[in-house]
């Protein structure tokens, strides 16, 4: 599954929406507080980060996908203000 984390579901759900355009399989969104459960049992393939997280939202979620596993390709969003 590849996850995709920010705050605001609006601007996740549009990156959904061009992840899943690239026929990737499962494509979830989620917030920081939620993403473990939204997981699940799944294998986590790669996570999206969205610009809307603070610096320790982005710690702790790092730390804690690390510990599932540090081979997991991540990519942080920036926003382009």
């Amino acid at each position: 599954m590849i996850l995709v984390i920010n705050r605001t579901e609006s601007d996740a759900s549009r990156l959904k929406e061009l992840i899943e355009f690239m026929d990737s399989p499962s494509v979830c969104v989620a917030t920081p507080d939620e993403w473990q459960q939204r997981l699940g049992e799944h294998r986590l393939e790669a996570l999206f980060v969205g610009s809307e997280l603070s610096d320790n939202e982005v710690s702790t979620l790092l730390e804690s996908v690390g510990q599932i596993d540090p081979n997991v390709p991540i990519v942080m969003m920036h926003n382009g203000d």
